[in-house]
């Protein structure tokens, strides 16, 4: 957004007000006040910097990973204390290997000595935790056929958030050899891929035997089911049970998770697929069924919800 110069008074206040409210250390008040702000005016490097300030001391680590990535990539400064504050942020949200990775990446390019020796405490302590981290995962993959469904699919997200790509030959051992279900065989690619694991692997899935490369599949956002498929059936929802569009949404990302990597061009071509889902979502709601898509398809799309 292009800064509007035609209110300086307004323009003026605003800032005026935000340094009042952190001054006092309201830092809500100067949270919505930056918001305001925004509307109208872009953020000068100072006030930008000031914003982290906010969003640090209301704990809001979030926003502040967000909003200080945003403001690197713009080239804004001074690039060493947005550095610092994007750093702290990902250590207060115990994204550890994250911290380290960025610490390894930028030790050379900031400018000071003294940023140096903020970070590196910093790089310290998060490989600290990232080592307890590890021994942790360890050992729950050593019993992960004793833990719960929902342990198994919480432990293999936090692999993902947290960029741990080095228990891939664990995770691909496990596919292979341990009953997976298909909902986390798929959560296990995603892993694998984003991984890089580049060698054969063999599973079972909907009682066919699959060998694939990791590495060379389409990501699950990626697949042609989610890019092809869906917005033809959420459109057509769209039009004729507008009501349903929400909670159709939920079923069709968790059948596009539960399918993967399944191709499903060589089940059934798109059209079929989409009336088929016609069928599936009019018998849900109780309506007469067209008929035009394929039954056994459709007793298919439905084993996806056991």
């Amino acid at each position: 957004m292009s800064e509007v110069i035609r209110f300086p008074k307004m323009q003026q206040k605003l800032i005026n007000d935000i340094d009042e409210a952190m001054y006092n250390e309201q830092y809500e008040t100067a949270y919505d006040l930056f918001n305001a702000y925004e509307k109208h005016f872009e953020l000068s490097e100072i006030l930008a910097l000031k914003k982290c300030h906010v969003l640090w001391a209301l704990e809001s680590y979030l926003e502040l990973k967000e909003e200080t990535h945003i403001l690197l990539l713009q080239g804004y400064q001074p690039y060493d204390e947005l550095m610092i504050y994007y750093v702290k942020s990902l250590y207060a949200l115990s994204q550890y290997q994250a911290v380290v990775t960025v610490i390894e990446q930028v030790l050379n390019h900031v400018k000071t000595h003294q940023t140096r020796l903020l970070l590196l405490p910093i790089k310290d302590q998060a490989q600290e935790q990232l080592n307890v981290r590890k021994e942790d995962i360890s050992q729950q993959l050593q019993r992960f056929h004793q833990l719960s469904l929902s342990v198994q699919t919480e432990l293999i997200l936090s692999l993902i958030d947290e960029s741990m790509y080095q228990f891939a030959d664990t995770i691909a051992y496990l596919m292979q050899y341990e009953e997976i279900g298909a909902t986390l065989q798929s959560l296990m690619l995603e892993y694998l891929r984003f991984a890089g694991y580049n060698q054969n692997i063999q599973f079972q899935q909907f009682d066919q035997t699959h060998t694939i490369v990791p590495e060379a599949l389409p990501g699950v956002e990626q697949t042609h089911f989610k890019e092809s498929i869906v917005p033809q059936i959420i459109t057509w929802l769209e039009s004729e049970m507008p009501s349903m569009v929400q909670e159709a949404y939920v079923h069709l990302n968790t059948h596009n998770i539960v399918i993967y990597p399944v191709d499903v061009t060589k089940m059934a071509n798109d059209e079929t697929w989409v009336y088929t889902y016609q069928m599936y979502f009019q018998e849900m709601m109780g309506l007469p069924v067209s008929h035009k898509g394929d039954k056994r398809l459709l007793e298919w799309i439905k084993m996806l919800n056991t």
